[in-house]
């Protein structure tokens, strides 16, 4: 089988591991790194074995496919550029800053017959991917993504940066048309949004409330979801799945607590959380998500198949984000959310008031 030459643009956070996997890997060959940073380039170049370069341009002649791991505002341009040439891509999430941006690369991909796939990496969470094996219905559903102040992904606030993670999950979910979305958000650290709340009804009529911080003093990501098949809580950080489900006795109309003999109550009150109500908790072994979806990317690329998380799924996830962004800078302003004073006294000395 021949190698694939693939190149990386961005080698920052996340661009640095994607060109230290590909390096690895048996069948590609690292064809070279691009980053305006070329001190930054060189360095990685170094580690991984391959060329650096200042402008991603100069890897167009270089490579059979690119990942684009540059900030967001660079998405839109960068991947452009490998599209026209009929080059598969794999973008870094989210697809790109805005809906425009995200459907030009769309309608590129499908003129071009590119493979274009988003870098949603929470798809290859073994705990997600188990949910997914599951008949599940969802009714409801409950996200929490919080994470402390990294520094990174400045360019765009919150609900780009950490809720599009949760937004593609459920979209993929439901395969259901968003219906109304509600949303709220506060800029703390100035310039966008690093706390922010939305509910969305999809047409199906499934809710989905999404919470998400950037300043938080502890991170989580969790996800709770109840259907008629029963209730499942995802810890993506552990990669654990929690599912629990009633037996048929308490299937809805088989049994009324209001008329039970006394023996038939203190059965179901002993045997409740044992028998009743069964729970299942599963610890999800895999290997590492940000190899798994490199590898879906080269397999898409050598087969011709669908990659798990296309450009549409991409543009999709920016379409819902960029609703919910501009619900909560209209409730901003509707609302004038601005503090007006202190809760209590500022801790530490010297801080003005």
């Amino acid at each position: 089988m021949s190698r694939l030459r693939v190149g990386v643009v961005g080698v920052g956070h996340l661009g640095k591991e994607h060109a230290r996997i590909l390096s690895g890997l048996p069948d590609v060959t690292l064809a070279g790194v691009a980053d305006p940073d070329l001190t930054r380039c060189e360095a990685v170049a170094l580690r991984c074995g391959t060329r650096a370069f200042a402008d991603h341009r100069s890897l167009l002649d270089e490579v059979d496919a690119a990942v684009v791991a540059a900030p967001t505002a660079y998405h839109h341009a960068v991947a452009c550029d490998f599209l026209r040439r009929g080059l598969p891509v794999l973008v870094e999430k989210p697809l790109a800053p805005d809906c425009a941006a995200a459907e030009e690369m769309v309608d590129l991909a499908r003129e071009h017959e590119a493979i274009l796939q988003v870098g949603h990496i929470e798809r290859f969470n073994p705990a997600f991917e188990e949910l997914c094996r599951r008949p599940v219905r969802p009714k409801y559903i409950s996200c929490e993504r919080y994470s402390g102040f990294s520094g990174r992904s400045t360019d765009v606030g919150v609900v780009l940066d950490l809720m599009i993670h949760d937004l593609d999950l459920v979209l993929a979910l439901t395969a259901s048309p968003v219906q109304s979305v509600w949303a709220m958000g506060v800029a703390v650290l100035g310039g966008h949004e690093d706390l922010a709340r939305a509910r969305v009804t999809f047409a199906n009529g499934c809710v989905a409330d999404f919470a998400a911080s950037r300043v938080n003093p502890s991170p989580l990501r969790r996800m709770q979801l109840w259907s008629a098949e029963g209730y499942a809580a995802v810890d993506f950080a552990k990669r654990h799945l929690t599912l629990t489900q009633l037996s048929d006795t308490l299937r809805p109309g088989r049994i009324d607590s209001r008329h039970l003999d006394t023996a038939t109550a203190a059965s179901l009150k002993s045997e409740l959380h044992t028998r009743h109500i069964q729970t299942l908790e599963v610890d999800c072994a895999g290997g590492d998500q940000l190899t798994a979806e490199l590898q879906d990317f080269l397999t898409s690329i050598r087969t011709g198949s669908e990659p798990r998380v296309t450009g549409v799924a991409g543009r999709n996830a920016v379409s819902l984000a960029t609703s919910i962004v501009e619900g909560l800078r209209n409730r901003a302003a509707e609302h004038d959310l601005v503090p007006a004073g202190r809760l209590f006294p500022p801790a530490t000395p010297g801080v003005a008031a």
